[in-house]
């Protein structure tokens, strides 16, 4: 009887163990399930880091919002190397990148007493700094405020003794100073604050040089959400614009001819900046 059970026992172990070709076919099956879900794991990944970066942009705006609001509608100052401005612009060399990569450009900054919180400032994908400066330094900023909105124009050039940036876009559009003053494009659709690309972070001003350069990219957007730039706008919106050409984050003064040709991008941005006769 005993050795009856043990007969019993041995085949009952036999036929419950794996053999290696059962084991090979669930790894399988395993590799192509992970196969499957990896992408749609990534692109849910990706959704809420953009939206985490939405969210971020609609913080800044309130932020400017309030700033203007106790200060009679007049626009936090978008300046360049003065401590007078959205972010401080005079801690180091700006050619260093200070801004981006410096707590105290933030902290000093007009707007940190409004939102006083440092994530904000930087979006959640961006982690290292330019390759072509400071590749292994972490950044604390990736957001820039578009140049037209409190950019210094040559009158205040003269009575604050500020750098001017009315060249950027030439005489024909305004540096906003006032809430008031933005009419083309309307607030629904003039830009503020933008996810700026890694290679141009340098300064919290995001230039558009229309006057003189019109095809070439000044400063760039990102490219970090899956081709994407997001953007927020001057009603309080935000969006997430898909590229059509931009494929990568671009170094300054990026002529728009390509390849590939990223004008159809840079029209649009354009658009939100100073608007041409049509969106495209």
């Amino acid at each position: 009887m005993n050795v009856a059970n043990s007969r019993l026992n041995r085949n009952l172990r036999r036929s419950s163990a794996f053999t290696l070709i059962e084991l090979l076919v669930v790894i399988a099956i395993i590799a192509i399930l992970a196969a499957m879900l990896l992408p749609a794991l990534s692109r849910a990944k990706a959704k809420a880091q953009s939206a985490q970066c939405l969210s971020n942009l609609k913080q800044l705006n309130y932020a400017w919002f309030m700033y203007a609001g106790d200060y009679s509608e007049v626009l936090v100052p978008n300046w360049l190397l003065d401590a007078r401005a959205w972010i401080d612009g005079t801690t180091g060399s700006v050619f260093a990148y200070p801004g981006a990569t410096n707590l105290n450009a933030l902290k000093k900054g007009l707007l940190f007493p409004y939102n006083p919180s440092l994530g904000v400032y930087k979006c959640p994908t961006a982690n290292k700094g330019p390759k072509a400066l400071v590749p292994n330094v972490p950044i604390v900023r990736s957001y820039s405020l578009e140049g037209r909105m409190g950019g210094a124009n040559d009158s205040q050039a003269s009575r604050y003794h500020v750098t001017s940036t009315q060249w950027v876009l030439g005489p024909t559009y305004l540096q906003y100073q006032k809430i008031t003053q933005i009419t083309r494009p309307s607030p629904t659709q003039a830009m503020t604050f933008l996810d700026e690309s890694i290679e141009t972070i340098d300064d919290g001003y995001f230039a558009v040089n229309f006057a003189t350069e019109p095809n070439t990219w000044q400063n760039s957007p990102t490219v970090r959400h899956g081709n994407s730039g997001v953007f927020s706008f001057a009603d309080g919106h935000s969006e997430n614009w898909r590229w059509r050409s931009l494929g990568r984050d671009q170094g300054l003064d990026t002529p728009s001819s390509g390849p590939p040709n990223t004008l159809v991008d840079l029209q649009r941005l354009q658009f939100v900046v100073y608007r041409t006769d049509k969106q495209p």
